[in-house]
């Protein structure tokens, strides 16, 4: 479960309903605590982690390193989304 002292919220997160993952925390990118003196922003290499992203997202996992609000060690479970999504791009 979420817990408010690790998620800063009282709401249950993605992760409390065991949907979403985030690995490789210390080295990852979030939009809220991004140091710009970091010079190594991950310990993957880019063709390494657009491998694992290809992986994940295959399998129906949104990436959240794609958002806005980036993320990039957030992997969430969310068929019903890439199926939608899907949906609107054949119809245009």
């Amino acid at each position: 479960m979420c817990l408010e002292k690790y998620c800063r919220t009282k709401s249950l997160s993605a992760h409390s309903f065991a949907i979403a993952i985030d690995i490789n925390v210390s080295q990852s990118d979030y939009w809220r605590s991004y140091n710009k003196e970091k010079t190594d922003q991950s310990s993957f290499g880019t063709a390494s982690l657009l491998e694992i992203v290809h992986i994940f997202e295959k399998h129906g996992w949104i990436w959240g390193g794609r958002w806005y609000h980036y993320d990039t060690m957030h992997f969430e479970y969310r068929p019903e989304i890439v199926a939608a999504v899907k949906l609107k791009s054949k119809k245009g």
